[in-house]
């Protein structure tokens, strides 16, 4: 079984402005996923603190606990030109023997992760440099201290009407699914990956988009999925199709299809979703998009996998939800998460999440992250 964020060249699922899927979204307030181009002038960050326990399946235990985040400033637009940076960080607070939280070492890392030039004319905006990301097949994936960060350019136009295009070539990333997630290196050696991408919203509560990513000796990747949300229910459609570009054949291969949806019943949300892959696909250079993503396993990298995902969500208590997701994966290990957030205020929230992974192990992760 593939677990999330380890895949060979490597869906946050928390709220983005270009992703839609729904199983876990949001968990963690503040755990900002969207387009840096969408930040406001000024200094913001967020500062959190976690805990993880985990036992694998050999029954080995380990711990590991840290404190950091991140501080950010975007400049006042002058001419259509600014500028922005971010500094992360992450530090051992009593254990360090699981790395979830640290570098590839084990231990305390600082990074600046975000450092760029943009310019704006019009409805058009070109961002270059570091940057934070959010599209199905590169993404921050931001559930742990430190998400992934992007070198390149990024381009996005809003001439068509409720439509915005994008064009990004990527270089290099960091953070918490790169190998050594404390300093930028190559993707995908030295070709990269160039990607173009259309999101359309101009039906009112129905969301549509559309990628394609190459990257050389890599494979090509081509993303749909569509989204209608209501007050009370919300269903989704997704498909996938992924070509070895490689020299010998060793990369993903295959077609993937999805279906997933929600009910809410007061304060009661049912949630179920599917997927179904015919060869092999890769969640790309992050958490990956599909919608029976669990919090640590996906359907990536296994050959005709299958699943299925069942939860249950219940926000009856005043700023507080709690809920339980299990996944079926027809090869290998099942999932099943059970979690709680509570959010103090709109800066300051809690998660505590049990993740079993049954013959695979578990895990209890704690986080707090208090966001300006």
């Amino acid at each position: 079984m593939q677990k999330r964020g380890l895949t060979e060249v490597g869906v946050c699922r928390a709220p983005v402005k270009i992703t839609f899927t729904l199983l876990l979204a949001g968990l963690m307030c503040g755990l900002s996923g969207e387009l840096a181009a969408e930040t406001e002038e000024g200094v913001f960050g967020n500062l959190r603190v976690g805990f993880i326990h985990a036992e694998d399946d050999a029954g080995d235990e380990t711990d590991g606990s840290a404190i950091g985040g991140k501080l950010g400033y975007v400049s006042p637009s002058w001419k259509g030109l600014s500028a922005g940076a971010t500094f992360y960080t992450t530090g051992e607070l009593f254990d360090d023997e699981n790395g979830d939280f640290f570098s590839s070492e084990n231990g305390s890392y600082s990074i600046l992760g975000e450092a760029y030039l943009q310019g704006e004319l019009a409805n058009t905006q070109l961002r270059i440099g570091r940057f934070e990301l959010d599209t199905p097949h590169a993404d921050t994936d931001d559930i742990r201290m430190v998400p992934n960060t992007f070198q390149g350019l990024l381009l996005s136009n809003s001439d068509l009407p409720a439509t915005t295009l994008y064009l990004t070539h990527l270089e290099k990333w960091a953070g918490v699914d790169a190998d050594i997630p404390e300093s930028f290196n190559e993707m995908n050696g030295d070709d990269g990956v160039t990607a173009v991408g259309a999101v359309y919203e101009g039906v009112e509560q129905l969301a549509v988009q559309g990628w394609y990513y190459h990257g050389s000796d890599f494979a090509k990747l081509l993303y749909l999925e569509a989204l209608y949300e209501s007050d009370d229910f919300s269903v989704g459609l997704q498909f996938g199709s992924q070509t070895d570009d490689s020299s010998d054949e060793s990369r993903p291969d295959g077609d993937v299809w999805g279906i997933t949806g929600s009910y809410t019943l007061s304060d009661l949300t049912l949630i179920a979703a599917f997927n179904d892959v015919s060869g092999t696909v890769t969640n790309g250079f992050g958490g990956g998009p599909y919608f029976t993503s669990a919090d640590d396993h996906t359907i990536d990298g296994v050959e005709d996998q299958q699943a299925v995902a069942l939860g249950i969500e219940y926000a009856g208590v005043e700023a507080l939800k709690v809920g339980v997701l299990h996944v079926d994966f027809d090869e290998g290990a099942n999932e099943t998460d059970y979690y709680g957030v509570y959010e103090f205020n709109d800066r300051l929230a809690m998660e505590l999440i049990y993740t079993d992974m049954h013959e695979d192990g578990d895990f209890v992760r704690l986080m707090t992250n208090y966001g300006f």
